[in-house]
This record gives C-alpha cells, sequence and structure tokens, in this order.
C-alpha cells in the first residue's frame, strides 16, 4: 500500500510535468521586469513597456547603484520574474546604475540561477559589460536618420529552426524597420577578430554571413540561464501602422515567450489553479 501510494504520487508529478512541458507557456501567466534606471521611460522604451503590458504581466523595476530593483518604492526580488528585458537608447552609454558592480552581480546572479535576459537596443551592449561576451566590444552607434531603407534579421541556419521565428517566413530577410529610429543602438559589427561568443541566430538583411556585419540577434547560454539579443535598428516600437512595425512586435513576443519557457522563474498555473515554480517541477 505504501508503494502504491509512492507510486501513485510519482505518477501524478509526471504527469503533471508533462502536460507543462508540452503545452507552451500563455503570455497573460509570463512575468516581465522591464528594466529601467529612471522612473520615466524614453519615448521607446515607453512604447515598447505599453505594449508588453497588453500581453504580459509586465512590471517596470527601477535600479539604483546599490542593486536595489524596485517598484514604486518597494524592493523586488528578480526570481519574481520569468523574463527581464532591458530596452535602452536614450544615451550612448547604459546608466550607471546597470553598470554597477552591485548591479551586475545580481544580474548575473539571476541568469546563473535559471533567470532570463532580453537585450534590446543599447541595451545589447550589456551583454559585454557583464562579463558574459569576451570577444570584442560591441558597437555603439547614433539614431538611424530619415526615410531609412527597410531594415532587420536574416535568420542563419541555426535561426530558421529556432521558436523565437515560428510564424516566419525564414527563407529571406525578416524586415523589422522602415521609420526614423529615436535613441542609440548597439551591434556585433566591426567585433574583432573573433565572432560573438553565443548563438548567431540572425544577421543583418542586407549582404553579410553569419561571419559578418551587425549581427543583431544572438543567444548566450549563461549556467541554468538564458540571454538573447536584438540590436542594430531593429526597436521602432513607436511604429504601430506598417507591416514593419507588426513583425517587431510579433519577433518580440516569440522572444519573450521562449524566454519564459527555459525560464528556472516561470510559474505555472493549472486548470484547478495549482500554482508552482517551474523550477520545482524540474527538480
Amino acid at each position: 500500500m505504501y508503494l502504491c501510494k509512492i507510486n501513485l504520487i510519482n505518477l501524478f508529478v509526471i504527469s503533471l510535468f508533462l502536460i507543462v512541458f508540452l503545452l507552451p507557456a500563455q503570455a497573460a501567466d509570463i512575468t516581465v521586469g522591464l528594466l529601467s534606471a529612471d522612473k520615466a521611460l524614453g519615448e521607446v522604451a515607453n512604447a515598447a513597456y505599453d505594449w508588453a503590458a497588453q500581453d504580459f504581466k509586465t512590471t517596470m523595476l527601477i535600479v539604483d547603484k546599490t542593486g536595489n530593483f524596485t517598484t514604486n518604492g518597494t524592493k523586488q526580488h528578480l526570481d519574481q520574474f520569468a523574463v527581464l528585458w532591458l530596452f535602452y537608447s536614450e544615451t550612448d552609454k547604459l546608466p550607471d546604475a546597470f553598470l554597477s558592480d552591485t548591479t551586475m552581480k545580481r544580474v548575473i546572479g539571476y541568469l546563473e540561477a535559471g533567470g532570463t535576459l532580453f537585450l534590446s537596443a543599447l541595451g545589447l551592449h550589456y551583454v559585454a559589460d557583464l562579463g558574459i561576451e569576451e570577444n570584442g566590444d560591441p558597437r555603439v552607434f547614433q539614431p538611424l536618420g530619415k526615410d531609412p531603407p527597410k531594415i532587420g534579421v536574416t535568420p542563419t541556419a541555426e535561426g530558421k529552426r529556432h521558436p523565437v521565428f515560428k510564424g516566419f517566413d525564414t527563407s529571406g530577410p525578416i524586415n523589422l524597420t522602415s521609420k526614423q529610429q529615436a535613441g542609440f543602438t548597439s551591434d556585433f559589427h566591426n567585433f574583432g577578430g573573433k565572432p560573438p561568443g553565443g548563438v548567431i541566430l540572425a544577421t543583418k538583411t542586407r549582404g553579410g554571413g553569419a561571419g559578418a556585419g551587425e549581427r543583431p540577434m544572438i543567444e548566450y547560454e549563461v549556467n541554468k540561464g538564458k540571454i538573447l539579443t536584438l540590436g542594430h535598428h531593429n526597436g521602432v516600437y513607436t511604429d504601430k501602422k506598417s507591416k514593419e512595425g507588426d513583425n517587431l512586435r510579433k519577433l518580440t513576443k516569440n522572444v519573450l515567450v521562449y524566454l519564459a519557457e527555459n525560464s528556472e522563474f516561470l510559474v505555472v498555473k493549472s486548470a484547478n489553479k495549482l500554482t508552482t515554480a517551474w523550477a520545482k517541477l524540474k527538480k
């Protein structure tokens, strides 16, 4: 009887694990922490936040130099969020609050424990600031001028099989930007003698292979955690009236869902209102 009881418990746990594993995370259940060093977001970051808040449980986290993350003055634990998103484009350098040793130690600790991080626009440079990318220094450059050509990403062989491109035609370029970009950004163009240390999921849209060009989209593994970048001029969330803007939001949603599904801190809710952490199911 005792062995039978244990087997039934094990069967229940295994069944719950399989249900969670096979069913994709629902965007409405995904917790996203949008990182900022200021209470007031820039125009484009604010547009990104407003969009994300429509589909995800999105919270703005204000970071200071002591490594504290707060919302309305209340300290927050990073492991409350399946995904952290750093979108920044206001200046040509990330704010000092992100670059303090204490803050970077907390972010790395979160990643090593199984958290995930999405870095876009100038936020891409953070992968080098954190010491995770050691093969070179990502390029920082100025806003995109008026009447730009269509810009986006071209999936690599690895990228074509990646979940972030679900629903896209990966046989050619995927245009994400057709309007002027406000703010600074970063990518891996002219990176030096070595390629970036992560898996290159996409290159630029006009020429250049996996070993050349902007290479805006790269995935990194940090112990149990993941980082995914989307740099270059692929962050015009203020564009709400073009196919390119729709593509950007669709790709971003795919990225956030993918990162959440691979996060130790994704909270799972079943039909019977049982709530548990994805990390606990995997143990």
